[in-house]
């Protein structure tokens, strides 16, 4: 093919930010103590020197460190080389890669550059990244790969046997089971379908989308701050085997033609606001909070956290101090989970890509996802409380990944939950979006509010035995729990349409999944003896592992009910 080529020489320049990254909370807490103290401590200046000689090394060994890093194209596989001291190969094949990712984490934004993420469902042990790629290479080798992720479905297993690839020919790809549809209804609100050649803002009326085998122009992408792929990248060669090449002249007569991405929707500020404002994530406060006090703890003097903790004790008491907390808690969250919804979700935009779709976003971590519809898992439709009395969802797909970071992306992170069947059609038409029409029995409700109960029920117990005035208040708590697991239990559910399965479930946000049956690697149908008593079991059904987890579930469903869901699993599935 083209030979081993290198990442950009800024490789360099990145690991050397990387150790200065990690430097940082040093400095930091070498601040506090000079603000505490008026003077910087001794060993600062061991540390100070320490830390430039070991960033000069680290220069020095990267600039051969990225002389030996290397990645190569070859007819059926991509070959990563690197290492200075313990040299490894990894040899990925095309028909083992399930997507392709660009993400700009903090550093390469600074730096101007682009991190390329190969996934395959193998493990993590069976990804590539390339940390450090020209946004240029990056948008053609994320191209190239997946082309050649979906015209080489099954050569990699030929390599490996010493198989003729002709024979291996008559396996269909799973990209083509459910090829996207050309055409659609109409875009709703001005957010779908919409010609590529026009502002995609939401709130315009636009017509039907073109035909994808149109000749019209598509959004180019350069404002979400990734450079639009090369249409004019040469196609793959045929690996050993396969079918001659055609001459120059055939071979172009013959090659698709190939068009930018389509914008097919774009997140304003406007509606930005409007989402962060909608969103509510209580555990990410209270793990700040605790976060806080355990550096402050930790890192502060102990004169200032002594008076700090006077000041509070003078103003804040009984009652007064319970409201004060808790509302400052509430803001906390809420200004919290705002500020980080628009750091992730700014210049959210959904394009399609011949038959791919790409998802891009980020504010200082900018990432783009570009996946083939036809190897979607499962969807989920997550409906906060106040997002769900608006009448707005968040949808997101589940695509086979083996990123550690279990990151799902979101198609869609603000819609009117009206418009989602449309959404969905539109883009992922195998899915779609259906209430639960098999639903817990009614005596099903004490199973799922027993265990919140109890334990509401012994923690208010101890609150109040150690603090016998103020901890009165902590039976506040035994309405709220039995409030939300009565409502887990009122939207809890699962139907069946054809070849889908949808369940229904809540915490406390309301999630909506829909799989295909050739999707689930592995139905449980299980209960307690109580359940199996009251005629209930749990249906729980494993999905190919993938970027948003590997399971879902409902539980006390009535025993016919999980019976004929397990039946629908179980007959003969298609291949």
């Amino acid at each position: 093919m083209s030979g081993p080529k290198r990442m950009s020489p800024l490789y360099i320049a990145f690991s050397m930010l990387k150790l200065i990254r990690s430097l940082v909370p040093l400095l930091f807490i070498f601040g506090i103590q000079f603000v505490a103290n008026g003077k910087f401590p001794p060993t600062v200046y061991w540390v100070t020197g320490g830390a430039l000689a070991l960033i000069l090394l680290t220069g020095a060994m990267e600039i051969i460190g990225w002389k030996r890093f290397t990645y190569e194209e070859e007819s059926d596989r991509i070959t990563i080389r690197k290492g200075l001291i313990q040299r490894s190969e990894k040899i990925i094949y095309y028909s083992r890669i399930h997507s392709v990712s660009q993400e700009q984490p903090l550093i390469q934004r600074l730096l101007g550059v682009v991190q390329l993420k190969i996934e395959t469902p193998g493990g993590s042990e069976g990804d590539a990244v390339l940390p450090v790629l020209r946004r240029e290479e990056a948008e053609r080798l994320q191209r190239v790969l997946n082309e050649r992720s979906i015209a080489l479905p099954d050569q990699a297993d030929d390599a490996a046997a010493g198989i003729a690839a002709s024979e291996s020919g008559q396996d269909q790809a799973a990209a083509n089971e459910f090829p996207v549809q050309a055409g659609g209804p109409e875009r709703m609100d001005g957010a779908y379908g919409a010609p590529s050649g026009a502002p995609h803002e939401e709130g315009a009326q636009l017509p039907n989308r073109a035909p994808r085998d149109s000749a019209v122009p598509g959004e180019t992408g350069a404002a979400d701050g990734f450079a639009p792929p090369d249409s004019r990248a040469p196609l793959a060669r045929p690996a050993e085997g396969g079918p001659a090449a055609q001459p120059p002249s055939v071979a172009a007569d013959a090659r698709p033609k190939i068009r930018e991405p389509e914008l097919l929707y774009r997140l304003g500020p406007g509606r930005l606001f409007q989402a962060a404002l909608t969103e509510m994530n209580l555990g990410l406060a209270v793990a700040f909070v605790a976060g806080i006090v355990s550096f402050a703890d930790d890192l502060l003097p102990d004169r200032w956290v002594n008076q700090l903790v006077s000041n509070a004790q003078a103003y804040f008491t009984g009652i007064k101090a319970i409201l004060i907390i808790a509302a400052a808690a509430l803001i906390a969250a809420w200004l919290l989970s705002l500020v980080l919804f628009i750091v992730k979700f700014a210049g959210f935009s959904l394009y399609r890509d011949g038959g791919r779709l790409s998802v891009r976003y980020g504010l200082l971590e900018r990432k783009q996802f570009l996946f083939d519809p036809s190897r979607v898992q499962a969807v989920t439709i997550r409906e906060g409380w106040l997002r769900q009395a608006l009448g707005y969802a968040h949808v997101e797909v589940n695509v086979v990944s083996s990123s550690s970071e279990k990151e799902t992306p979101a198609l869609h992170p603000f819609i009117p939950r009206s418009q989602i069947a449309s959404l969905l059609e539109q883009t992922i038409p195998q899915f779609t979006f259906a209430a639960a029409e098999l639903k817990p029995p009614k005596r099903a409700i004490l199973g799922y509010v027993r265990i919140g109960l109890i334990v509401t029920a012994v923690l208010a117990a101890v609150l109040i035995y150690f603090f016998p005035h103020m901890g009165l208040w902590s039976l506040l708590l035994v309405p709220i729990v039995f409030g939300l697991d009565y409502w887990s239990f009122r939207t809890s559910g699962a139907a069946l349409d054809g070849d889908r399965l949808t369940i229904v479930n809540r915490a406390i946000a309301k999630q909506t999944h829909c799989t295909l049956k050739r999707h689930i690697v592995a139905f449980r149908v299980g209960g307690s003896r109580w359940q199996r008593r009251g005629q209930m079991l749990n249906i729980k059904a494993h999905l190919l592992g993938g970027s948003g987890g590997s399971s879902i579930s409902v539980s006390r469903l009535k025993a016919s009910d999980a019976q004929q869901i397990y039946e629908w699993y179980r007959r003969e599935r298609k291949i």
